[in-house]
């Protein structure tokens, strides 16, 4: 049984073997669909979701099991100890994803459990998402040969692309403002990919950074738990200020032919303006789409794992 708190722990040929079967399926859906039958994922929600809810609950329908949504806010992981529950919880469901704000809950989820762990977003890393990207542009170039910019803020999606970009040696520059230690979404382990890896790099330059890239990568600035809460508008102010340099906009690209890549939500006029998100060099939505073929290979190597089929 393997737990996927991040993608640390994974072998390139692991990944590898993720990718493809989840391209495998994709391109052949009805030859998968009792994959998964009998088999119930719980899913477990701190953070709202669309992409992360739809793509796993479809995912296991259309794989032949059964996803169940649990909302943190209206359970007894409120009240009781986080490891009570989910070991109550893993005595009826064969796996568990989790999509928490803080990546300490996922590990007693872990602790508690008695079947594997997904982790579907945390603070620090968001797996599903790194692994949804390079499945995107592996249908576009050969990711051996292509070259992705992410612009931006570091935060766990960045976290989870540096790791996975570094294992399957694919060129990632992050064109970032320089991060703090004590940033929520920091981790020594990305951190020293970032200053040694042949294959990450960074820089506070998006405009030289673009220039050679074959895809242009954007997340939201400001994460959606505090987007529109009025506490944290002070905050939210000195961030855009300090990260309006690197918004994804015409002149930014302008005369590249990069496709485009944000992993949604999207705040307009934020991170990307809106004539960008429609450009015919977009692949946002595409991209979004396989949120729910990256989770079936994610699935299928999980179940793998923990012995349910060879």
């Amino acid at each position: 049984m393997r737990h996927i708190p991040n993608l640390k722990d994974l072998t390139a040929a692991e990944l590898e073997s993720i990718l493809a079967k989840a391209a495998e399926i994709k391109a052949n859906t009805q030859d998968f669909k009792y994959l998964l039958q009998g088999e119930s994922l719980a899913m477990i929600f701190q953070k709202t979701s669309t992409r992360t809810r739809v793509s796993f609950e479809v995912a296991m329908t259309e794989l032949g099991g059964h996803g169940i949504y649990i909302d943190w806010d209206t359970s007894n992981f409120v009240l009781s100890g986080i490891e009570y529950e989910t070991e109550y919880l893993s005595r009826n469901v064969s796996c568990i994803m989790a999509r928490l704000l803080h990546h300490s809950d996922l590990i007693k989820i872990i602790a508690g459990s008695q079947v594997p762990v997904i982790n579907g977003c945390c603070e620090r890393f968001h797996p599903c998402q790194a692994l949804t990207d390079v499945l995107t542009m592996s249908e576009y170039r050969d990711i051996s040969s292509t070259h992705l910019v992410y612009v931006g803020v570091q935060n766990n999606v960045s976290n989870s692309l540096s790791i996975l970009c570094d294992k399957l040696g694919l060129k990632l520059t992050l064109a970032t403002p320089e991060v703090s230690d004590d940033d929520e979404s920091s981790d020594s382990d990305v951190q020293k990919i970032i200053n040694s890896s042949s294959w990450v790099s960074h820089t506070t330059d998006p405009t030289d950074a673009v220039q050679s890239a074959d895809f242009v990568y954007t997340d939201t600035w400001i994460d959606m738990q505090y987007f529109n809460d009025p506490a944290h508008e002070k905050e939210k102010q000195a961030k855009l200020e300090q990260m309006m340099p690197y918004q994804i906009n015409k002149e930014l690209l302008k005369g590249l032919s990069c496709k485009i890549m944000h992993d949604m939500p999207i705040h307009d006029g934020y991170e990307i303006t809106p004539d960008m998100v429609c450009d015919p060099r977009a692949i946002i939505f595409q991209q979004a789409e396989n949120r729910l073929h990256a989770q079936k290979g994610l699935l299928w190597w999980v179940y793998q794992q923990a012995g349910h089929f060879s």
